[in-house]
């Protein structure tokens, strides 16, 4: 089944982010990211570019609650200990106990509220981040989108992203979200997340100086896209 990307706003993005709507809505993303085994994709794919014990410097695009970054904390702070990571959104809602449960795992943590180009324009070329995006990337398209990616390039040693796959089978799946008691609004998103998705090597066409990256991307479970770049040039 060929889906041509469409990118349209979502509704979660538009709603304030106390609205009750909202509130259940990144509910549901928690459960949909268990559904999809986003935590064990992201693993797999850091432990590729990060051997234990490395110093780790992780900045989380679009992190939201931040209970993405917490799962992988509890999974690797033994591996990287003394890890620094942020968590960047326009609209972070990161709650007190999420932010002192990454602390009690040893890493350091803080909360960037910022729009992602503005705090790319002020991000050093050297810092040796490791970047990385769960269901964030989709959301751009065309020229942004090529910045975005641009942008990262220029400023991060490897990049992950982890988005929905445009695919009849996701598309099925998104429709269906309701049987696990999603509420209209991720119904609502998780169609349109699907149309604007990737298959494909549609992230890696657009990736500026593919010569001095290492580049993967592939299908990843039964409804994500995976998209791993490594700098080979450091």
């Amino acid at each position: 089944m060929s889906l041509p990307r469409r990118v349209e706003p979502e509704l979660l993005d538009e709603l304030p982010a106390d609205d009750p709507r909202a509130v259940r809505s990144r509910g549901d993303l928690r459960r949909v990211n268990r559904l999809m085994g986003t935590h064990s994709i992201l693993l797999r794919a850091l432990d590729t570019i990060a051997p234990a014990a490395s110093r780790m410097r992780l900045v989380e695009l679009g992190a939201g609650d931040g209970t993405m970054m917490l799962r992988l904390a509890r999974s690797r702070s033994q591996n990287w200990p003394g890890a620094k990571v942020a968590l960047l959104d326009t609209q972070p809602v990161v709650s007190a106990d999420t932010l002192a449960a990454i602390r009690d795992l040893g890493w350091e943590v803080e909360v960037i509220t910022a729009d992602v180009f503005d705090w790319l324009a002020h991000l050093s070329s050297d810092t040796g981040n490791i970047v990385f995006a769960n269901l964030f990337v989709h959301h751009f398209e065309g020229e942004r989108l090529s910045r975005l990616l641009t942008g990262i390039a220029d400023r991060t040693r490897a990049f992950i992203c982890c988005e929905p796959r445009r695919s009849g089978l996701a598309l099925a799946g998104s429709h269906l979200l309701g049987l696990i008691g999603c509420n209209a609004v991720t119904r609502h998103d998780a169609v349109l997340s699907v149309h604007a998705g990737f298959r494909d090597n549609d992230i890696s066409a657009l990736w500026p100086n593919e010569a001095f990256w290492k580049l993967d991307e592939s299908a990843a479970g039964l409804f994500s896209h995976l998209f791993v770049a490594r700098r080979i040039d450091r």
